[in-house]
């Protein structure tokens, strides 16, 4: 326990006055051993410097906190929209190929009864008759429905024909958007490619197709086909001889 001075102190009475009478003289107390506020029961308290280094440390730590989670929200937001643009692709190329894997030598009718060739392309999009169409809403259909692929306002879409002779090719779908150049070329059966593409004569189709989109603000996406394989004609059956 540590013994502290009273704050007055006493002492005895000059010579000539009565020895029991003392005069006490009071003392003011004695400045605090250390800096800081003290309370009542002994306890320092903070000053205004202590208090304002507190609050800039936190404010550091706090605005520290803040861009390292603004950059894991940046970086979950780009690696979100990074797998869209993969399974937008991926999606784009199982469409495509499922349609050139299955299709067919059949020649259509135009509206006004005008010969369509079964596989007619150009360097911006093509159109063929392919096999394994689905039905819709269970109405009955034919299995084979003429498609359609070309570039449209900026946007690469899929048109269907589900009724082959006397109809044309509806508006389409939107396959990719932002496409500002598409060049599309065909593989003949000698292994030459060729920005067009005919059918005729005897219904032919083409050994492949490659597809190059140049879209905005990205790298051009190439895309390379195979086309089912052509029929060949049945073999002309040779004279009997007599």
């Amino acid at each position: 326990m540590t013994y502290r001075r009273p704050p007055f102190s006493c002492s005895p009475a000059k010579a000539g006055v009565q020895g029991a009478v003392k005069r006490c003289s009071v003392r003011p107390p004695e400045a605090p051993a250390s800096a800081g506020a003290r309370h009542p029961d002994g306890q320092r308290g903070f000053t205004l410097v202590e208090m304002l280094v507190a609050l800039s440390l936190f404010a550091a730590i706090a605005a520290i906190g803040v861009g390292l989670l603004r950059s894991s929200v940046d970086t979950q937001d780009a690696v979100q929209a990074r797998l869209q643009a993969m399974s937008g692709t991926n999606r784009l190329r199982a469409v495509m190929a499922n349609d050139l894997a299955q299709a067919v030598q059949r020649a259509t009718r135009g509206p006004a009864g005008e010969a369509v060739p079964a596989f007619f392309g150009s360097a911006t999009g093509f159109a063929f008759v392919h096999a394994g169409a689905a039905a819709h809403d269970g109405a009955p259909r034919p299995s084979v429905e003429r498609v359609g692929y070309a570039l449209v306002g900026g946007e690469w879409r899929r048109a269907i024909q589900p009724m082959l002779d006397g109809t044309a090719l509806s508006e389409g779908d939107r396959l990719v958007g932002d496409v500002t150049g598409v060049a599309v070329r065909y593989r003949g059966d000698d292994g030459a490619w060729s920005e067009s593409w005919t059918s005729e004569p005897g219904d032919r189709l083409p050994r492949a197709v490659e597809v190059r989109l140049t879209r905005t603000g990205r790298a051009p996406l190439t895309m390379a086909f195979l086309v089912a394989p052509t029929i060949p004609p049945p073999p002309v059956p040779a004279e009997i001889a007599p």
